[in-house]
């Protein structure tokens, strides 16, 4: 059994990890699903707990499971032009993306499985509410918006998910497209880790986005044509009625933007 671990809320990554990590992780015994481990690391830090996005692999197959962490992060590899970027929250709608990143263009939708898209703290001042993230959550899926971007923009990327600040962290998500296919993508999901909701369990306010975040999100799902049965779940997701402080884009902005099918 190997485990493949890339670290990044550290400050720095690991790649290809096996016997030797400087970790301690629990429970390597069995094939564990791809998600979220938690583990001991050492560093030029004080010895912290770390969350570590792994993929369980075997001699024999060599297969990544689930929708996990695999190879170098879309954007960072030697060279890298161009990279994919997978959105699943408010850059779903092309021209929030572009307001810092101008290159980004529409390379189609896909489907990142074993994760569920849920909504955390801290909760955004200029939106208003909690921002979504995706949580590695074996038989859920998020389907987003897969985008094309420059290398120039990749900072602006980060910032904007600010990354720099530990709200984010960045991952390599692969994201199952039309005809079977997988694509490796550039993804972002917040460190911090909300529980799953029991059936049935009302969302708690500090978990709820706010109501242009969430309207952001419909807009841009529906122009990016993701599935209508995926949209009706978003708008089933309760918001707390917030038009926000300062948002990136306002609701009357919103209102009078005609929903349109994007073109891929």
């Amino acid at each position: 059994m190997n485990i493949r671990v890339t670290v990044a809320s550290l400050g720095f990554k690991f790649k290809s990890i096996y016997s030797r990590i400087g970790s301690t992780v629990a429970s390597t015994d069995s094939r564990p699903p791809s998600g979220v481990l938690k583990c001991h690391c050492k560093s030029r830090n004080p010895l912290k707990t770390a969350t570590l996005f792994c993929s369980a692999t075997d001699s024999a197959t060599s297969a990544t499971t689930g929708g996990g962490v695999s190879g170098v992060i879309p954007g960072d590899g030697p060279g890298d032009g161009k990279f994919l970027y997978f959105a699943y929250g408010s850059n779903l709608l092309a021209r929030r993306l572009h307001l810092m990143n101008p290159t980004a263009q529409r390379h189609g939708i896909g489907e990142l499985r074993d994760y569920r898209l849920d909504f955390s703290t801290p909760a955004s001042k200029r939106w208003g509410g909690a921002p979504a993230t995706v949580v590695p959550d074996p038989g859920e899926s998020v389907w987003g918006a897969i985008w094309s971007l420059d290398i120039e923009d990749r900072d602006h990327l980060d910032e904007q998910e600010s990354v720099g600040s530990g709200l984010y962290d960045v991952f390599n998500a692969t994201v199952r497209v039309a005809g079977g296919g997988v694509l490796q993508c550039r993804c972002y999901l917040m460190r911090e880790v909300p529980p799953r909701l029991a059936p049935g369990e009302a969302r708690p306010a500090a978990r709820q986005p706010s109501l242009v975040y969430k309207q952001v999100l419909l807009h841009g799902a529906r122009e990016s044509g993701l599935p209508a049965e995926y949209v009706e779940r978003m708008q089933a997701v309760q918001d707390n009625g917030s038009a926000g402080a300062s948002p990136p884009i306002s609701l009357d902005s919103l209102q009078q933007q005609q929903p349109a099918q994007a073109a891929c």
